[in-house]
């Protein structure tokens, strides 16, 4: 078996998330390693290529100091190693990635029957590369896998989701993104690493002509944000009591537990609601399984875009029941007559020629995923993903996504139609409008041989997670065996369960209850933040907060940093009494 793994360099721990003077994320300087899910992906293809008596090749696109990581997967036993370095690439979007690797697989002598790429980036978290390559090279994709396991010209699959795993089988040759958890990382001491003479190198002048880097970017960072709060540390030390009684006074006399009465929600928009501007067009939005409130909430933002510009909603819907999707937004409803992605693009491209179609939108779920990324590729307009708000900026579609540095990173389409995927727990939730007849019209979408599925299970963690008043993060000092010890405050609370992503990737808690920049970014009332250090990539996920309060054993834990309130404390010794402490303040 030929299997190449796509492999990328990134920033070690949290990057600046500041720009330089083109626009781009300034990275110079930084410390880099191997993306931790591409580590995954080059163990993988060293292990399948040996056992089927194939040869394994990785190949990278970044600047020359990228070859670091070609070297290490040498070292790591890759067979073959190709390095796409140029600077006309500086600036590219995921779409332009995408084509310029799809092009660079072109180059290898022979085809591969498999590329393995990684879940996802702890830069980007876009999570959309590997789709696009397979919409590119007209292939099956499918991930992120747990397991693989080939069988002929056939890979069968375990395949992770929030809540948990699909069986899943691919004809070959196929496009697999690797999970975290799906063996160990591809990690080889320096001084093992084989001199950058093995490596073949490449430029834009070996690939077919095109626009690369930023100018032939459809997506591009319009603007960096600083996070909207800042924390003034107070940490408590001494008697575990003391600090519970100190911290308890602290957080009343910051208000924590005197809510303020909610302002009523924003009613959803009518189609013809009050035009801003001398525009008019389609806001389309994909309604999969996933959670009812998530739906409910991007429909919403969907029709106040629609009513800002003078357009409407379309609801494109698969196995869910359209009766109350007008009331959240919808004008109109599709209905797909399957969902397999592969062939749902191939309609929808044939439904939207000759529309005025502005934007595609769909939630941040595993389905919506593939298919807007696909889409991004067969249209041509690029995908802004992950997004957390959305909205309308000199006639295109903007959005903002959590960045390095606990900053949000401001992103703006030039594509046509202009699509985007979006963590919808953090939406506002509408109040519904009456209830209206609509069209309702069926869009055939025809079977993919190249996939098969034994069971489908779509993630719901993250949408209960994005709305909870209060969240417990717990880190790698929590162990799962005594998760139960947390049950009286979560229960106090109505709290929410997070984790760190080690947390996730060891399955002690479901892959959607991890914050940080490549999980969800929350924006509870309360954090409350249990056994974790603090790593930045994960803080990020929480930099919305209202209020943190770490509990940790070491006084120079990074998570103190980054707190309202900390203690320096055993949790378990703390939480009974942190529970009582509270019940008063909490009752009712």
């Amino acid at each position: 078996m030929r299997v190449t793994a796509l492999i990328k360099q990134v920033p070690k721990g949290d990057h600046s998330g500041r720009l330089d003077a083109d626009g781009r994320l300034e990275r110079a300087g930084a410390v880099t390693e191997m993306n931790p899910w591409c580590r995954r992906a080059v163990a993988q293809a060293v292990r399948l290529a040996r056992e089927s008596g194939g040869r394994s090749t990785a190949i990278t696109m970044g600047p020359p100091v990228a070859a670091d990581v070609l070297r290490e997967a040498l070292a790591w036993g890759v067979d073959d190693a190709l390095h796409l370095s140029d600077p006309a690439l500086a600036g590219s979007d995921c779409l332009v990635t995408a084509r310029a690797l799809a092009a660079t697989v072109a180059l290898l002598d022979e085809r591969p029957d498999l590329i393995l790429v990684g879940a996802s980036s702890v830069d980007g978290s876009t999570a959309a590369v590997g789709a696009m390559l397979a919409e590119l090279l007209g292939l099956p994709f499918t991930g992120p896998a747990l397991t693989l396991q080939p069988s002929g010209t056939t890979l069968h699959t375990t395949v992770q989701h929030d809540t948990g795993t699909e069986s899943v089988a691919v004809q070959l040759p196929a496009v697999v993104a690797i999970a975290e958890r799906s063996c160990d990382p591809c990690k080889a001491p320096a001084e093992a690493w084989p001199t950058p003479d093995a490596i073949r190198r490449v430029t834009t002048a070996d690939l077919a002509p095109a626009s690369w880097g930023l100018a032939g970017s459809p997506t591009k960072v319009a603007n960096i944000h600083p996070a909207p709060l800042t924390r003034d540390p107070v940490i408590f030390r001494g008697r575990t009591e003391s600090q519970v009684t100190r911290a308890i006074a602290e957080l009343t006399a910051r208000g924590c537990f005197h809510r303020q009465p909610a302002a009523p929600a924003a009613p959803v928009p009518d189609a013809t609601g009050g035009a801003s501007m001398a525009f008019s067009g389609e806001v389309v939005v994909l309604v999969g399984s996933g959670p009812e409130a998530g739906t409910q909430a991007l429909l919403g933002a969907a029709a106040a875009l629609a009513a800002e510009l003078g357009g409407f909603v379309t609801a494109v819907r698969v196995g869910v029941d359209g009766g109350e999707l007008a009331r959240w937004g919808a004008d109109r409803v599709v209905t797909l007559t399957d969902d397999e992605p592969r062939p749902v693009v191939e309609s929808l491209v044939k439904w939207m020629g000759g529309r005025d179609t502005w934007a595609v939108l769909g939630a941040a779920l595993p389905w919506e995923r593939e298919v807007l990324a696909r889409l991004a590729v067969a249209t041509g307009g690029g995908l802004m993903s992950d997004l957390v708000s959305l909205r309308v900026r000199g006639a295109r579609l903007s959005g903002v996504k959590p960045s390095g540095g606990g900053t949000l990173a401001e992103i703006v389409s030039q594509g046509s139609p202009q699509i985007a995927t979006i963590r919808t727990g953090l939406l506002p939730l509408r109040t519904p409008r009456p209830d209206r007849e609509v069209e309702v019209h069926s869009l055939h979408v025809a079977d993919d041989p190249g996939v098969r599925r034994a069971e489908r299970r779509t993630g719901n963690e993250g949408d209960a997670l994005d709305r909870a008043d209060v969240v417990i993060g717990v880190g790698r000092g929590v162990s799962p065996d005594a998760y139960t010890e947390l049950e009286p405050m979560r229960r106090l609370l109505n709290a929410e369960l997070a984790a760190t992503r080690k947390v996730t990737d060891e399955g002690w808690l479901p892959h959607g209850r991890q914050l940080g920049i490549t999980g969800r970014s929350v924006a509870p009332r309360m954090y409350f933040a249990v056994g974790l250090s603090g790593n930045l990539n994960h803080l990020a996920g929480a930099s919305r907060a209202g209020t943190v309060l770490a509990i940790n054993t070491d006084p120079a834990a990074e998570v103190f940093a980054h707190c309202d309130v900390g203690l320096v404390a055993d949790w378990r010794e703390v939480m009974p009494h942190l529970v009582e402490g509270l019940r008063a303040r909490v009752s009712g």
